[in-house]
């Protein structure tokens, strides 16, 4: 995912030696307006910058950045170190990391140096925004998460959009004690993607159902009623899980194929002394965990089909035993127990 070096990306590589380069100034005369530090912070600070200065000009962009986020550890606003990581991040194709530093470091209007740059740094986030959406989820109630592929971006209500690199996702909502909710989305170039949830709370039913309760008020006759009473809806029930199932394992297969392309792509993955999985492990790891979730979702729409006929064929006998079944179904994921 290497794209060649342009804006402040290449700024960075050329040192001292031009003026208006973002990194290229001596890295003692950037402190103006800066919050004080400890003279021996500050020291390893610029000693940081400057190893990180040089492993990028080596071309070893990955390594540049552990210097920078060693520097960001000590000094977390430090306006240049801001620069250089969405500059570095950039460079390397890590599109939300780079918004959000480039961002970070335009917000500090403050700041000598960031003013001083403001073209460059603009210039770059300009560059950055080719490759990212925003994604803003709205609803209730307050506390459900909200996971993209399985991975927890954000809890409701949420203060502000996201960044989020452009593509199709499986979006899931969740909560305890209440119905989970999942879709599948497409988060579109420079655009804002707004979701509006609102989960269901399970009923007492439902509960006394999992935990395996059940009034005490009610005979035998009574429970065997119900239980014939659940029988009926539950192959439509399965049914539907079956279906759901399969419609993740498309979108799965979908997005893995998306990430094994952009994987093999030579041209955006292949680098002078960086390897490909330093500069696309993202995609290799996404890539993976699509897969992961085809299979799952997979063998989940067959089991849930097959239960789904099962239960049919059990639910025509005239006396039928008691049910007693238990699912959860989350992303890439199903997890069912039950008695016929």
């Amino acid at each position: 995912m290497r794209r060649s070096l342009g804006g402040v990306a290449r700024i960075l590589l050329c040192g001292s030696c031009l003026l208006g380069a973002l990194p290229g100034f001596q890295l003692a005369g950037a402190h103006a307006q800066q919050s004080p530090a400890a003279p021996g912070t500050r020291a390893r600070v610029d000693e940081l910058l400057a190893r990180g200065i040089e492993s990028r000009e080596a071309g070893r962009d990955a390594e540049a950045l552990e210097r920078y986020r060693q520097a960001s550890a000590l000094e977390p606003d430090n306006a240049r170190v801001l620069a250089h990581l969405g500059a570095t991040y950039q460079a390397l194709g890590r599109w939300v990391a780079a918004h959000t530093y480039l961002s970070r470091a335009l917000a500090q209007r403050d700041d000598a140096y960031i003013e001083r740059h403001r073209g460059e740094l603009e210039e770059a986030l300009a560059t950055v925004g080719e490759h990212i959406g925003f994604l803003e989820v709205y609803g209730a109630p307050d506390g459900a998460e909200a996971l993209i592929n399985g991975q927890l971006v954000a809890k409701l209500p949420m203060a502000e959009p996201i960044p989020v690199i452009v593509g199709s996702y499986q979006l899931e909502i969740r909560l305890g004690g209440h119905y989970a909710l999942g879709r599948p989305i497409t988060v579109a170039q420079r655009a804002l993607t707004r979701e509006e949830v609102v989960l269901a709370p399970q009923g007492p039913r439902l509960a006394g159902l999992e935990s395996g309760a059940r009034p005490a008020s009610e005979g035998a006759g009574a429970e065997r009623r119900e239980d014939t009473g659940g029988a009926r809806w539950l192959p439509w029930a399965l049914g539907g899980l079956s279906a759901a199932a399969a419609v993740t394992a498309v979108v799965a297969w979908e997005r893995r194929e998306y990430y094994a392309e952009r994987w093999n792509d030579d041209t955006a993955c292949l680098g002078v002394g960086v390897s490909r999985e330093e500069l696309c492990g993202d995609e290799l790891e996404h890539g993976q965990q699509a897969e992961t979730v085809l299979w799952v979702s997979g063998v989940a729409a067959g089991v849930f089909a097959a239960g789904a006929v099962m239960t049919a064929i059990l639910g025509s006998d005239d006396e039928p035993e008691q049910v007693s079944f238990r699912c959860s179904l989350g992303v890439g994921a199903a997890h069912c127990s039950g008695h016929f």
